[in-house]
């Protein structure tokens, strides 16, 4: 028999990926299961959008199967929400159409709900960033949080409330504790690293605005790291810091700006123009490294972006278990084998920032590491060991709790759902 739902839920819109939480006509929550084309649902989807010529766009899943079957004929956008912020964004043309950002991301979350199979006008609690990647201002911030009214309205979507993802992951970690905590909730998404300190007990009401003591974020996440595999391992065995001779015999660097567009794997697509097709042959005719320029080639030419990124995130869960992984990448035939010591040096940068704002927010609120009770670490990139053992570091190992990265946002988002609507 089919577990009958309430008509509200939770929805985790995230850069990367996109989970729903549900609440069942008994009070129990469980997450939707989002299909995805030849093999079993999941419980989340990428937040991606696919474009073709003479049929509807597709979201998610099938977003990523339409995109594979056609090889890449049509327009892949990724990466909607970290454009909320910018007042610079103000539509896109797409296939001879012009989109506006609130229109995309309305799409988006209207096949979610399609997907979720949740009713018209339904009810939504959905997360939001302490901090949208790229706003500076308050100003930018109001901005990003009207953009997404209006995107869920043409959504269809009827009443709606924001809920700070941390806040939401809180709620989760909460959910069967007896006893009261303080616990930093860092959440750990593609584009931003939320952080929240939050009061949870069985006597704290959820969502108590006095149960928050603190919060903090950044505009850095997983991209940033699969980026950095990208720069220090990949690109040079693709021809990065080598050179040519030119037209005029002339040795001259092969532009980095080439490979600054295999750091965002739907960037690659636009490498392969006719000019930049034949610059690559240029490239190829005077360089001493031929090899390394094929491969640069192969992976313009059939668009090879996806594939490569997921080859990037195999060797990142691997490192999360080992000392070392070999990168594959047989498409161009790539083996490059990857040190954990080399991997946490290449984000260094990006570990230093997210210190940073831990330190400040606890500063501000003027907690010290020894009053936290419990660090509950969620998102994708709380599984990376550097990040693991820095929040160790600061914290105490027996402090660090995980569970359910990439899905404990949308159980809370959910159960804030289930406590203002039900």
């Amino acid at each position: 028999m089919q577990t009958r739902h309430r008509p509200y839920a939770g929805i985790d819109f995230g850069t990367t990926n996109t989970a729903v939480g549900l609440v069942q006509d008994a009070g129990g929550i469980e997450l939707a299961p989002l299909a995805n084309p030849g093999r079993d649902a999941t419980s989340t989807w990428r937040t991606v959008l696919f474009f073709e010529e003479g049929a509807p766009p597709s979201a998610g899943g099938p977003a990523i199967d339409r995109f594979l079957q056609v090889e890449g004929d049509g327009r892949l956008v990724q990466s909607i929400k970290s454009h909320l912020a910018s007042d610079a964004f103000k539509k896109t043309m797409i296939l001879g159409r012009a989109y506006t950002l609130e229109a995309l991301i309305g799409e988006y979350l209207r096949q979610v709900s399609k997907a979720a199979q949740l009713p018209a006008g339904a009810k939504v609690v959905i997360g939001r960033p302490v901090r949208y990647w790229g706003a500076q201002t308050e100003k930018d911030e109001e901005l990003a949080l009207q953009r997404m009214r209006d995107a869920l309205d043409l959504a269809g979507f009827g009443q709606v409330v924001f809920e700070y993802e941390p806040v939401a992951a809180a709620l989760r970690y909460s959910a069967k504790l007896d006893h009261e905590e303080l616990i930093l909730v860092a959440d750990f998404g593609g584009g931003t690293s939320d952080f929240s300190l939050v009061r949870v007990g069985p006597k704290v009401e959820p969502g108590d605005p006095k149960s928050i003591l603190a919060t903090s974020g950044l505009g850095l996440g997983g991209d940033s790291f699969d980026a950095r595999v990208i720069d220090a391992a990949v690109s040079p065995e693709l021809g990065l810091g080598t050179t040519y001779r030119d037209e005029f015999g002339r040795s001259t660097p092969v532009p980095s700006a080439l490979f600054g567009k295999l750091r965002r794997w739907h960037y690659l697509s636009f490498l392969k123009e006719a000019r930049t097709l034949q610059l690559l042959e240029r490239i190829h005719q005077g360089t001493d490294v031929p090899k390394k320029i094929e491969r640069l080639m192969g992976l313009v030419r059939d668009e090879l972006g996806l594939p490569l990124h997921r080859a990037v995130e195999r060797c990142k869960v691997q490192l999360s278990k080992a000392e070392q992984c070999t990168f594959e990448f047989p498409d161009v035939q790539l083996s490059v084998p990857v040190l954990r010591q080399n991997f946490d040096g290449w984000i260094g940068e990006e570990l230093h920032a997210i210190d940073t704002t831990i330190e400040t927010m606890l500063h501000s609120a003027g907690v010290a590491s020894s009053q936290i009770d419990t660090v509950f670490a969620t998102g994708g990139s709380s599984l990376v060991p550097v990040v693991r053992q820095r929040l160790m570091n600061r914290f105490g190992e027996n402090k660090l709790l995980g569970g359910e990265e990439l899905t404990s946002v949308a159980w809370g988002l959910a159960a804030r759902a289930k406590q203002v609507f039900g």
